[in-house]
């Protein structure tokens, strides 16, 4: 029998909570009536923020002359639609840092980064409107593995390199029998008692289901499912990408894609990839 998300928590004890910072990213970059002014003064509370910005703003990608030194200047240098992206990366990946940060964490926050960049620009390529929800699913999409991480510092990271090693198919699986729970269930748990917006909550739940997503969620479901595929197959992360082709199967047949067009789009999301290769690097 399935726990219900209550008992979830309950097993798991004091889930983390999100920070203050990151809320508010999220509930302003989801407005689309945010302007550069808001996410300037919500970028000046946080001084991490203020210099993850001014980090990205000055990296090589942009060829920068003169140091950018002012946040007016790094959000005219990003353009306002990647530092809305380096803002949410910023504040989420403290949620992937709480615990003692070794190569799985490492791992976990990269695929996490990438997903949510190739699924940003699959969302783009067949008009998703809101691609700045997509980014935020991608980021976190595998959260449930960063609080097994945290929770069990043992057990959780020693399962994850068996699954690994043996190239196991069914890794919910092995989760649900050593814990109980895998970590789609632990992450709608966490996001629930968040209370974030329901289609990332579904995007956490089903990104290896899409075709059990709920109706209204499944074409950010899907996207989400495909560019957890492209961060699989660029080895980014923990996961198989073979394990993974059911979902992307499902996320395609829910989009309406046959493989010709899959393949275009992929090819645009590698190459968005590789433009936005900063804000991997630099992170």
């Amino acid at each position: 029998m399935s726990l219900t998300p209550q008992e979830l928590i309950q097993n798991l004890g004091d889930l983390p909570p999100l920070p203050q910072v990151a809320t508010r990213v999220i509930r302003i970059t989801a407005d689309s009536d945010t302007s550069s002014e808001d996410l300037q003064n919500l970028i000046k509370t946080d001084q991490a923020l203020s210099a993850q910005l001014l980090k990205i703003a000055n990296s090589a990608m942009f060829g920068m002359v003169r140091e950018v030194t002012t946040l007016t200047q790094a959000i005219m240098t990003l353009g306002f639609s990647t530092a809305r992206s380096v803002v949410l990366a910023s504040s989420v990946k403290n949620l992937f840092t709480r615990g003692p940060v070794g190569l799985e964490e490492r791992l976990l926050w990269e695929h996490a980064l990438v997903t949510a960049l190739t699924g940003s620009a699959f969302s783009k390529a067949v008009g998703y409107t809101v691609t700045e929800e997509v980014f935020l699913a991608g980021l976190m999409h595998d959260i449930g593995k960063s609080v097994m991480s945290l929770k069990f510092p043992e057990g959780y990271p020693a399962l994850l390199r068996r699954i690994r090693a043996e190239e196991m198919d069914e890794g919910l699986s092995q989760e649900l029998g050593s814990f109980g729970f895998d970590h789609t269930m632990v992450g709608e748990a966490l996001l629930r008692s968040w209370n974030i917006a329901e289609g990332i909550e579904s995007v956490v739940r089903w990104h290896h289901d899409p075709a059990l997503a709920p109706r209204e969620h499944g074409d950010l479901v899907a996207l989400v499912a495909l560019g957890n595929q492209v961060a699989a197959d660029l080895q980014m992360g923990l996961g198989m990408p073979h394990t993974l082709v059911r979902a992307t199967r499902e996320a395609l047949d829910i989009l309406k894609l046959d493989d010709a067009t899959y393949q275009t789009h992929r090819s645009a999301a590698l190459a968005a990839l590789e433009r936005d290769k900063a804000l991997i690097t630099d992170f």
